[in-house]
């Protein structure tokens, strides 16, 4: 029996999970490594489950309606594009302003949506990661001020976020491993999906180990690398720095569930996405490629002979062929290690 579904809001969720059987065998990996392949979603990444969360657990408060409330965010991109796409199909007005480094081809997704782009003044946004959490508040006051029925949907303080993945994602990666997964590795992203996935996973096994990706000090500290334009990690977020510093901790934030933070260099990020593009026929963005490459790193490890380690990647790689993120540069990625 065929089954007619009525928006794209029914499409979100419910992922697939791929072990990377010749990956394993290709770098002698002593552990297991299942990706959660996020672009399946409807609007391309993990963004997806909270864009959708945070718009209809407002709904059913009712805080918003189609009829009178403009959706109101700044982002880098996925969640801008996942925001613009569920307001389209949802018929709301959404007001965008767009931070920095944010690819070429995202940008012309929100704009596709036809999702109404707001110029923020250069110095509201500048350094607004260094500046942290207040700096993303003024933002939005900007941008709501003047707008009547505005709804910031506070992607990086808003509880729904953390809901859609201890509701959704975390029970998935669960039920599709028969409770075997042993790791999770995750991102910091807004903080939502690992801070949700961890507290769901350790609810079920407390013994099941949390690794936190982050970007290596020297490359976001210095980001012109050889071969690579514009830098590496713009847009990947960090909580702690080699010092213990939390340059940008969102507040879904909570590190009650991490175990441990891994530093991951952007050679390694590249080496993982070519090598999961070259064996498996999965391509990937950088932030997958981050969280890829720490998975990788658990499984050579001998104490996880055996042992599943699911990864969450975020989207695809499609989103950042203007950074040329698929050129393989030998000289860079040879310091990746593995």
């Amino acid at each position: 029996m065929g089954k007619l579904y009525h928006s794209i809001t029914e499409l979100v969720g419910n992922t697939p999970i791929v072990e990377f059987e010749r990956l394993e065998k290709a770098l002698h990996l002593k552990g297991r490594i299942a990706g959660k392949l996020e672009y399946f979603n409807p609007a391309g990444s993990h963004k997806d489950r909270m864009a959708l969360e945070i718009i209809e657990a407002a709904e059913k408060r009712g805080e918003i309606s189609p009829d009178k409330t403009t959706l109101v965010e700044f982002t880098s991109g996925n969640t801008g594009v996942a925001l613009a796409s569920f307001a389209a199909a949802k018929g709301y007005r959404f007001k965008i302003g767009i931070q920095n480094g944010v690819s070429v081809e995202r940008s012309k997704l929100i704009e596709a949506y036809q999702a109404e782009i707001t110029d923020v003044p250069k110095e509201l946004i500048d350094g607004v990661f260094e500046k942290g959490m207040e700096a993303f508040k003024d933002v939005i006051d900007y941008m709501c001020k003047n707008e009547e029925n505005a709804y910031p949907t506070r992607q990086l303080d808003n509880p729904d976020n953390v809901n859609a993945h201890y509701k959704h994602t975390g029970p998935e990666i669960w039920n599709d491993t028969d409770g075997k997964v042993d790791v999770f590795v995750g991102g910091v992203g807004t903080g939502g999906s690992t801070h949700g996935i961890s507290k769901f996973l350790k609810e079920q096994n407390k013994e099941i180990k949390v690794v936190i990706t982050q970007p290596d000090p020297e490359d976001v500290v210095n980001p012109k690398l050889d071969g690579v334009e514009d830098g590496g990690f713009h847009g990947i977020h960090q909580v702690h720095d080699e010092n213990g510093i939390t340059p940008m901790a969102p507040g879904n934030f909570n590190d009650e569930y991490v175990d441990q933070y891994e530093f991951v260099t952007y050679a390694e990020t590249l080496r993982a996405i070519h090598l999961l593009a070259e064996y498996e026929g999965i391509f990937v963005g950088a932030s997958s490629g981050a969280s890829l490459a720490v998975a990788i790193k658990q499984a050579l490890l001998e104490e996880n002979t055996d042992k599943l380690i699911a990864v969450l990647l975020p989207d695809n790689g499609e989103r950042y062929l203007s950074e040329d993120l698929q050129k393989v540069r030998p000289e860079l990625e040879e310091k990746a290690g593995f």
